[in-house]
């Protein structure tokens, strides 16, 4: 029997594909069920409903709004696309200040998202771009993109749609400020450990509620209570002594 038209037309297509070597699919990771997780490009993404998040209990370093459509990466320069105003929601972060965490035997850093998208209905936003760089500019400022997608900010330590587009995507639950609604791992090995700031891009579709990302972000080396209290009463003691030895002499 031999192939109709269309069937010879559809052949040719995936033979052409194969040859080309264009193998990848699109991958979208639904995480609006509780429980679920998705992984695209070596990234895991997963739902949560830790507690708390939103306004006054996490420290964003990124805060974007603007609708149907929005994007925005962290600087210190000022507010390129639709981050919004002032810089205590919206600056740069240290790459040595990321805490790391291992799963399944592989580093990563971990990134959070609070999507708060308003109205009474459509509670969900969906991630269209997520790109990571690191870089030692604090304070760049720049709109252009490049050829693939990407934008001048660095080293790219991920793309969740490599060469550009929106193929890939990642749909969320934007429940509202006071839990996460996506908690990104993206492997440490990817990144340059070599840089002093990481800078976040990110763009998706929502309903006009605002979006913020944090970062986890690992202890300030400050002495415990007792600790501290051994260390004044050390001071005191040298202090105390040095006073008898000046009033002996």
């Amino acid at each position: 029997m031999r192939p109709t038209h269309s069937l010879r037309t559809v052949l040719l297509v995936i033979f052409a594909a194969l040859a080309s070597g264009a193998t990848s699919f699109a991958q979208v990771v639904d995480i609006t069920p509780n429980g679920s997780n998705g992984l695209i490009n070596g990234a895991r993404f997963f739902e949560t409903d830790q507690q708390p998040a939103g306004t006054g209990f996490i420290d964003p370093f990124l805060r974007v709004q603007a609708s149907p459509f929005e994007r925005g990466y962290n600087t210190d320069g000022g507010f390129p696309f639709d981050d919004k105003n002032p810089h205590n929601f919206q600056h740069s972060v240290l790459l040595s200040s990321l805490e790391t965490f291992t799963l399944n035997g592989i580093a990563y850093f971990k990134f959070m998202l609070d999507a708060n998208q308003s109205g009474q209905s459509g509670h969900t936003f969906t991630l269209n771009q997520l790109q990571v760089y690191t870089g030692n500019n604090p304070s760049q400022m720049t709109t252009t993109f490049n050829a693939d997608g990407t934008l001048p900010l660095g080293n790219l330590a991920y793309n969740l749609n490599p060469g550009g587009g929106n193929a890939n995507s990642v749909l969320t639950h934007a429940t509202g400020s006071g839990a996460y609604d996506a908690v990104v791992f993206i492997p440490m090995s990817d990144f340059n450990l070599s840089d002093t700031y990481v800078t976040l891009y990110f763009a998706g579709q929502g309903n006009g509620g605002f979006e913020e990302w944090t970062a986890a972000q690992g202890p300030q080396q400050v002495p415990e209570p007792s600790s501290l209290g051994l260390i004044l009463l050390v001071g005191v003691g040298v202090g105390t002594r040095r006073w008898l030895k000046t009033r002996r002499g």
